[in-house]
């Protein structure tokens, strides 16, 4: 699984922009299932089993980025954001814009510090300020290299182990969950259930879980599982606004919703049944709500209703050019969602999603 987290983390694939990262996880479903698809979202479809009862396993695909928006007669590249991204996590940051000619790398540039007057340093960083650099001469140059308004824009791959059970990386939102997808389903495509169970590899998760809506009302699941990471603690965030810690086990959560009003309160039922998992199979896990959204937010409204449970992996410094993840806490994520579904049956399903 960490050779095949370590190739998809470097293809790039922001929002709406998913193509290379589609392809690789078609190819990686298809070596375990028989039946795998792409929907005109671009959402990734795999699916064993049989019978009346169905469960889907969702990913999201893509990651956080930027679209070029404009580019200056000397070549300097200006910049939309593609997802939620902190201004200041940009300065400096190498970045792949990818033509339709191929991919060129460029920096975000930033004013000289020595030329920077205090006023400057008071000022909040602003996008419409911010460019990209990519060596040209000017407009003429960039557009010969097959550059455009409209183009997408992600950060540059810069993968790393460090210490004993450490990566960094960008993209490991959600990158570390398409590769669960595809170790599950090689895990799964031998054992015998009585329910059909779908592979989701979802796009636009990162603005507004557009692909997973739409992956829920076609397939119309009768229970759902979403795999995400959720900011974990660092050492200034007070605990009480950011409760899992990285290497502590996946974290299951009951509730998310942000200023917007997305969200999901998580199905008690599936909830407890994953909490039960973990402690006979003497997983570590974690607990928590979190401001913010997921897949689940659209799944679980779609069509009739569908109950959805949530497995998170811990990782710091989200939305960033680099992010850090415990490789731990990803293998505990897949054997917790392996045994959950091992063990399931049609029955189990029943009950689990009846409100009452």
């Amino acid at each position: 699984m960490l050779g095949v987290f370590k190739k998809i983390v470097e293809i790039p694939g922001g929002s709406g922009f998913e193509e290379k990262v589609i392809e690789f996880m078609a190819t990686g479903l298809e070596r375990s299932l028989p039946d795998v698809s792409v929907d005109r979202m671009g959402n990734v479809i795999g699916k064993i089993g049989k019978g009346k009862k169905s469960v889907m396993v969702c990913a999201h695909s893509d990651e956080v980025g930027m679209l070029v928006k404009y580019i200056a007669p000397k070549g300097y590249i200006y910049f939309d954001l593609n997802g939620m991204i902190d201004e200041r996590v940009l300065l400096s940051t190498r970045v792949d814009i990818c033509s339709d000619k191929g991919i060129y790398t460029g920096v975000v540039g930033v004013k000289n510090r020595h030329l920077l007057t205090a006023e400057d340093l008071k000022r909040p960083i602003m996008i419409s300020e911010l460019w990209i650099d990519v060596g040209a001469e000017g407009a003429e140059e960039v557009r010969r290299w097959g550059i455009e308004i409209g183009d997408p824009i992600v950060f540059h791959p810069n993968f790393q182990k460090i210490g004993k059970d450490t990566i960094l990386s960008k993209a490991i939102d959600n990158r570390a969950g398409c590769a669960i997808l595809i170790d599950l389903a090689e895990r799964m495509k031998s054992k015998k259930i009585d329910y059909q169970l779908f592979f989701v590899a979802a796009t636009q998760e990162e603005v507004g879980s557009r692909g997973a809506k739409v992956a829920a009302q076609t397939l119309e699941p009768d229970m759902a599982i979403v795999i995400d990471t959720v900011p974990a603690s660092d050492p200034i965030t007070p605990p009480q606004q950011a409760t899992s810690e990285c290497g502590k086990g996946p974290v299951i959560r009951s509730m998310d919703v942000n200023a917007l009003g997305w969200g999901t309160i998580y199905s008690k039922k599936i909830r407890e049944r994953l909490i039960h998992t973990a402690l006979k199979n003497r997983i570590p896990l974690q607990k928590d709500t979190f401001r913010t959204w997921t897949d689940a937010s659209t799944i679980h409204t779609s069509g009739r209703g569908i109950p959805c449970g949530g497995l998170y992996i811990p990782r710091r410094y989200s939305h960033s050019p680099i992010e850090l993840v415990k490789w731990s806490d990803v293998e505990r994520t897949a054997n917790l969602l392996y045994l959950f579904l091992k063990e399931l049956r049609s029955a189990d399903i029943d009950d689990l999603i009846r409100k009452v």
